[in-house]
């Protein structure tokens, strides 16, 4: 397992002896150089090889960690948090994570996934510069909701977050379908980090970064989007909209709240 705690000292100070600077008995540490784990997440399709889940963990397997003299990208896989345990446990053999090394499950699929934290409150949405608040239909392009919310099925069940992001060539990037966010397999790179998700298209190139904040929304920190001619960027605090006739408008620190549909470009 390549994910491990800091345990603070009583002074509040990390404790030197922190899990991702072991080594083993040739030296190898766990940290695992950037461009290895994105050649494994390219090569397993952002997800676990066993199920698909886009919440993953770097595992050694051929050989495992305390035999490795280096990190190989050939040697390393993808598990999510419950395949992992069970492959610690010995309840799934090493033959079967070749197997799946071998076969991703998210190729097989096409995509990863993972599940969103309904809320009995209409979640947020803070789009770049726009916060876009009790909205049905935060974002639509030409009469699409790329971003919508819809009320519960049943009685004091959860919202249902749909979102539809495309890169800056148009092509899709990221869905929320109904509180399920998916990736694509055949992406240039996904990388999730805690709930932070970055979609790259290319060396340098983010198209988009989405945070979700457990139980209350979505944050979208960074975006290079193009949708029905709509050409859509942005950072923390401001959003940047061309239309198709090269006219750009501005929003920073923008708020809506309340309404139908917070941002409708026609």
């Amino acid at each position: 397992m390549h994910l491990a705690a800091q345990a603070p000292t009583r002074s509040g100070r990390l404790s030197s002896n922190v899990r991702p600077h072991v080594r083993n008995k040739f030296g190898l540490t766990r940290d695992i150089p950037a461009d290895i784990k994105r050649a494994v997440r390219q090569r397993c399709g952002f997800g676990c090889v066993l199920c698909a889940g886009a919440i993953v963990e770097y595992e050694h397997f051929d050989p495992e960690f305390a035999r490795a003299r280096r990190h190989s990208a050939d040697g390393i896989t993808l598990l999510c948090p419950t395949c992992h345990a069970k492959k610690t446990r010995n309840l799934i053999s090493v033959r079967r994570i070749r197997e799946a090394n071998a076969a991703p499950a998210a190729m097989t699929v096409r995509y990863a996934f993972s599940d969103v934290e309904g809320t009995p409150r209409r979640p947020f949405v803070k789009l770049a510069g726009m916060t876009l608040k009790n909205c049905q239909i935060p974002l639509e392009v030409r009469g699409f909701p790329v971003l919508a919310i819809q009320d519960a099925e049943v009685e004091r069940g959860p919202y249902r977050l749909s979102a539809t992001f495309f890169n800056s060539a148009g092509a899709p990037s990221l869905f929320i379908r109904r509180n399920e966010w998916q990736v694509f397999a055949d992406s240039w790179d996904v990388e999730v980090v805690g709930p932070s998700i970055t979609v790259r298209q290319g060396p340098g190139q983010i198209a988009l970064r989405t945070e979700f904040v457990p139980g209350e929304g979505l944050l979208v920190t960074r975006l290079e989007m193009l949708c029905g001619g709509y050409r859509l960027s942005g950072n923390v605090d401001t959003l940047e909209v061309r239309d198709p006739g090269g006219v750009g408008h501005s929003f920073t620190r923008c708020l809506s709240d309340g309404s139908k549909v917070g941002l409708s470009l026609a």
